[in-house]
């Protein structure tokens, strides 16, 4: 994929990907074609400027305009596709545009994206066409390809003038995170994660966290607030992957708008969460961290706060009624 033609594949996958984020993410089809062919060729083409993605795209698809192009890329740090790098220097500067004149993004592993959500595509092909039959090849070869780019190592060499040496600003939302969890976690691995409630569990997440859990990983869950709502969810897990899953409160409900989220010793989030940007999906501010000494005090503010919280067992959860039960009305009329 080192160079700059496109292929049949290509185009099979941003057809694909078209249809993923329109079926799985509610994007509209015109926002959706933007958003999978930015992504693609975002990560095929990087280190890459805006101009250069949008003059393959316009050789493909004739009067593709910019603005529907900017319209996608908006719509995949909307949807957690995409992380946009926060720079510690002024890149607006012409100077800095002459010298490192780039995108400053970081997709989610196109892999892990490609496997949460291809099951979507059964609602749009009866059977599969025969040049999108070879996506799995594709996204095999495209994440060889994202792992030469986005490796921490790579990473820092590619985009070090932009941050500090293994740590990165930016601005995400919540599916971003919980891909890079899924892309990283292997068989053994622990994901520490602590959260204000249970909106995390939502259903555009709830893939990602059984993904985890089928790789053998094991997660621990610490909310901040005892939030009723999807706390079924939280059983089926708890009941489905056994000991593989812990989730704890805190003593008392938590209002700040901290986030942290730690993989083993790979790396560290530390985030807030800001204002949304859309009503389904809110926005995130924070730091990634890859350095080692980072992610261990980051983990024992995690064990400090476990050791100070309280399970929640089966029993409390299967105590909780949906917010509509009204033991009245659930009662069936008789049969005469």
């Amino acid at each position: 994929m080192a160079d700059c033609s496109t292929s049949v594949q290509d185009l099979s996958a941003i057809d694909a990907l078209t249809h993923i984020f329109n079926l799985g993410l509610s994007q509209k089809p015109q926002t959706a074609l933007g958003a999978a062919a930015y992504y693609i060729f975002y990560i095929k083409y990087f280190p890459t400027n805006f101009e250069k993605i949008l003059k393959v795209v316009k050789g493909e698809i004739p009067k593709f305009s910019g603005s529907r192009l900017r319209l996608g890329r908006r719509q995949l740090l909307i949807d957690g596709v995409i992380a946009q790098i926060l720079p510690l220097i002024d890149y607006e500067k012409p100077l800095f545009k002459k010298a490192f004149g780039r995108e400053l993004l970081l997709p989610a592993d196109p892999k892990a994206i490609w496997e949460t959500y291809k099951n979507r595509l059964d609602n749009v092909y009866m059977c599969m066409p025969e040049p999108a039959s070879g996506l799995d090849a594709y996204f095999n070869n495209l994440l060889r390809v994202y792992n030469e780019n986005f490796s921490p190592e790579k990473m820092y060499e590619k985009l070090g003038q932009c941050m500090e040496e293994r740590n990165i600003s930016a601005n995400f939302s919540a599916p971003w995170v919980l891909c890079s969890l899924l892309s990283n976690a292997k068989e053994g691995s622990t994901v520490s994660m602590m959260l204000r409630g249970t909106r995390a569990f939502d259903v555009v997440h709830k893939g990602y966290y059984e993904r985890i859990l089928e790789k053998g990983a094991n997660i621990d869950l610490l909310l901040g607030r005892k939030d009723q709502r999807q706390l079924n969810y939280i059983g089926y897990l708890k009941e489905t992957y056994d000991k593989s899953v812990r989730v704890r409160y805190t003593p008392e409900e938590n209002r700040e708008s901290s986030r942290i989220a730690v993989l083993d010793d790979l790396f560290a989030l530390d985030s807030r969460k800001m204002l949304p940007q859309t009503r389904r999906e809110p926005s995130y501010i924070g730091t990634l961290y890859y350095d080692k000494d980072c992610i261990a005090d980051i983990r024992n503010n995690f064990e400090d706060m476990w050791a100070m919280s309280h399970e929640i067992s089966m029993r409390e959860i299967n105590e909780i009624k949906p917010s509509w039960w009204n033991p009245l009305k659930s009662r069936r009329p008789l049969r005469w």
